[in-house]
């Protein structure tokens, strides 16, 4: 594995996280929305919450796909694609107002996630043993909505930093999330680890910036023809072994 690992940055979804739609949360989140919106709006008539959140929730999660599927490395505006699904139901929203149904339909997403015992016991484990932990993620959604689900999670205190797409520009597998995420936690490429469950988003793209990069498959199994993985995980705790393995065999 190369010189030993002093920094581990995980992917987020389903290597930290799983999640799962939270139907009621999210129906409770848009009528609270549609609420809000017919005060702060009136006299604009504005649709029920089933409306918004079969429209504007759902369309869009289906142009997040979209760009995801046509391989851009920039990331989505998401600001703008809020604004343009309110638009097209006639409702016109400001910046602030946009930001603030993200919010509230955010905060909804944090009842579908889980987080695995083993994942705070090996981001325990990690910084217990002096290595700099810290996420990188494709999370096109409002910075500072990832950041809040952070704190909600119990994650915060457990990680150095989290660089999420959103907050970069840029999507894995482009090199700059990347180098932002080194900067961001402070290390450098050679004595780092990349942590995910995604072949081309983690792994080429690790090591398209230099990075030493493991496959987990607790969750998915991403696994190409020809693995390009450094090495491949089944569970998450296996990178404590990695950085144990790692110092042993400096100072054996």
């Amino acid at each position: 594995m190369g010189p030993p690992i002093d920094a581990v940055l995980f992917d987020y979804g389903m290597t930290l996280v799983t999640y799962a739609r939270p139907q009621a949360a999210l129906a409770d989140a848009y009528a609270e929305i549609a609420e809000m919106l017919s005060y702060r709006l009136s006299p604009t008539r504005v649709p029920s919450g089933p409306v918004l959140l079969a429209t504007v929730h759902d369309g869009v999660e289906a142009a997040i796909a979209q760009h995801e599927q046509s391989g851009s490395l920039r990331e989505i505006r998401i600001r703008h694609v809020y604004a343009d699904a309110y638009r097209r139901l006639g409702l016109r929203l400001g910046r602030s107002l946009v930001d603030e149904v993200q919010l509230i339909e955010q905060r909804a997403w944090w009842s579908g996630m889980r987080v695995p015992a083993v994942t705070t016991a090996t981001l325990g484990a990690l910084r217990w043993r002096g290595v700099r932990v810290g996420i990188c993620s494709n999370a096109p959604y409002h910075p500072g909505a990832m950041q809040a689900q952070l704190d909600h999670l119990g994650l915060r205190p457990l990680v150095d930093c989290a660089t999420f797409s959103s907050a970069v520009g840029w999507r894995k597998p482009s090199p700059r999330i990347f180098k932002r995420a080194l900067r961001d936690i402070g290390a450098q490429p050679a004595t780092t680890l990349v942590v995910g469950d995604r072949t081309h988003e983690d792994i080429d793209g690790a090591h398209g910036a230099g990075i030493r990069a493991a496959r987990l498959r607790a969750f998915l199994d991403d696994a190409p023809p020809e693995e390009r993985a450094d090495v491949v995980l089944d569970a998450l705790d296996e990178v404590i072994d990695l950085v144990d393995a790692g110092r042993r065999a400096e100072h054996p």
